[in-house]
Parts: C-alpha cells; sequence; structure tokens
C-alpha cells in the first residue's frame, strides 16, 4: 500500500499535495495543519495510524479548529498516546498492530480531535481553549473501507489555529464511553444494547456525538438523572456519518451523578452473532462528550449497560 504523509507545522507551510485547495493551511504565524494520505487498494480495508511529534516548541492554545476528509470515511482521530504508549516511536503503524501492542490505548489515549464528516469546523466559546503540550507525541488514525474495483486515496487533513494566551479562560476535556460487551444474535431485527453513565463531577458538555458500525440502525441518548431515564437529545440514524450535537451556544449541565444512557438499535441480517470490534465487521456503541472544565480526572462512569 503506497502512503503519502504531509505535515504542515508552525516553522513550514511549503510541500502542499495535490489536494491542498480542499483545506489551505493557515498561515506558520497562525496555526499548525496536520495531513495524512493513504491509497486504499480496490475492495479492501485500511486502518492505518501516524505517529510523530507535534512540531510545535510551546504550549498551543487552540479555539478553532477545522477538518476535511473523505465523504466515505468511516472515521479519522488525532490521539495524544504518551500516557498509554510512552515508548511508541515515530513511525507508521498497522492500527491493529498498535492497539494489540499497547491495549491501554483504548482508555488512556487522549483524543484530541476526531471527525466522521466530510468537512468539520469547532470554534469554542471565547476565551475557552484545547492545551497542546510542545512537542507532544500524536497518533493520526484513518480507518478506510473500498467496496469499488479501483484504488482510492483516502485523505484527512486538519487545521488547528493559535489562540492568543492571553485571552484564555478555561480549557476543555472530554472523553468516550463504550459498550465492549455487544452480543448482536443472528438474524435479530430489533436488539438493542444501552450503556448508562453518570459523570463523577459537574460539567457543562460542549459537544456530544456517537460512533456505531453498519448494522446499528439508530443510536439514541437520553439524560439520565442517577435513577431514571429524561428526554430524547440525541438521535441518529445514519450510523457512516453522526452528527456533531453543538452545545457551546448554550452548554448542557450535568451534574455529578447525573448522565446520560446511550441505547444502540441493531438489526443483524447474518446467521452468526456479532460482537464488539475495531473492524467493519465487528461492532461498536459508544459515546463521546467533550466538556468544560478541563479537568482529566472527571469523566462519564458506567454504571449499568443491558439488552432490550
Amino acid at each position: 500500500m503506497q502512503t503519502k504523509i504531509v505535515w504542515f507545522s508552525l516553522l513550514t507551510a511549503c510541500g502542499a499535495p495535490s489536494s491542498d485547495e480542499l483545506l489551505p493551511a493557515p498561515d506558520p504565524t497562525d496555526g499548525v495543519q496536520l495531513a495524512y494520505a493513504i491509497e486504499v487498494a480496490p475492495g479492501t480495508e485500511a486502518w492505518k495510524c501516524n505517529v510523530t511529534d507535534l512540531p510545535t516548541d510551546r504550549w498551543l492554545s487552540v479555539n478553532h479548529v477545522e477538518s476535511v476528509q473523505n465523504a466515505a470515511m468511516h472515521h479519522m482521530d488525532l490521539m495524544a498516546v504518551a500516557l498509554a504508549a510512552p515508548d511508541l516511536e515515530p513511525g507508521e503503524y498497522d492500527c491493529a498492530e498498535i492497539y494489540a501492542r499497547y491495549p491501554a490505548l483504548m482508555d488512556d489515549g487522549i483524543t484530541v480531535y476526531a471527525s466522521q464528516q466530510e468537512t468539520q469546523e469547532i470554534r469554542l466559546p471565547p476565551g475557552t481553549v484545547a492545551e497542546l503540550l510542545p512537542r507532544m507525541r500524536v497518533m493520526q488514525e484513518i480507518h478506510f473501507v473500498n467496496p469499488t474495483d479501483q484504488p482510492v486515496e483516502a485523505y484527512s487533513k486538519i487545521n488547528a489555529y493559535k489562540y492568543p494566551d492571553a485571552e484564555v479562560t478555561q480549557t476543555i476535556w472530554g472523553g468516550a464511553v463504550r459498550d465492549v460487551d455487544i452480543a448482536i444474535p443472528a438474524r435479530a431485527t430489533a436488539h438493542v444494547e444501552w450503556t448508562r453513565c453518570v459523570m463523577n463531577a459537574d460539567v457543562d458538555v460542549m459537544f456530544l456525538s456517537t460512533h456505531t458500525h453498519q448494522l446499528a440502525q439508530r443510536a439514541e441518548v437520553r439524560t439520565f438523572d442517577g435513577n431514571a431515564m429524561g428526554e430524547l437529545i440525541y438521535s441518529n440514524d445514519d450510523w457512516h456519518a453522526p452528527p456533531l450535537q453543538d452545545y457551546t451556544a448554550t452548554p448542557l449541565h450535568v451534574p455529578a451523578g447525573q448522565g446520560f444512557e446511550l441505547a444502540c438499535h441493531y438489526a443483524n441480517p447474518s446467521d452468526h452473532e456479532v460482537n464488539w470490534g475495531f473492524e467493519a465487521k465487528d461492532e461498536m456503541c459508544q459515546i463521546a462528550i467533550v466538556f468544560t472544565p478541563g479537568d482529566t480526572n472527571r469523566k462519564c462512569e458506567i454504571v449499568a449497560q443491558g439488552v432490550r
């Protein structure tokens, strides 16, 4: 598999690929662009990870991010890996190999950015930023399935723009809650896997989204007060491109002890049970939230899971 990797840093904005018109790199004084592309052979699935150090010598406060990728991209994410894989050297890898070597990445890898949309733009409220450490080691991950009879270039580009340090008032944090005990029976037509979690401290949610694979007919998120479910706040019936729920105008306050119920509705036409896994033939059911304050100890803790 041919691979093309291009990094645009604060130090240089040259060497852009031919697809640069899709998202021009910012001026070196304004931000950083990360671009990664792979050629995916006909009828194959590619799950590749590129590990590198951010080319920044100072803390980078980011309030505004834009990204572009193939419309058919299953997912892309950018993860800080130092806590979960401290000896992972820069280079390009098969992602399955990395996750097998470093299983802690699933829970301790810090997702810096992710997208399941062809284009995405995030702008946080004034004074609110994500802070990136200087020379932070990150892994950019691309998962793409090419069902055609022609090779396809799978690409992902991210622009992160600098925000004045003097104007920063608060930071963000976030995380994912996953159901890894999925078991969808063969020939099931209305199988639901659900997970409930509660926050261990107060947060104000800025963004919320879900992630499933192709057997999912719908993913729903309801509020949960620790005892009973409340209103439906998110519903998506397009497993391929779940929308990003934006609460930046009016953050969703979630007190400690309250949280969410995620319910994933499946139909399985195959003659075998389908379980949790990374590949397209497997399934997932997870919710991702981004919130303030940027306290790394705050998370939504699973309190119950089941099926119906």
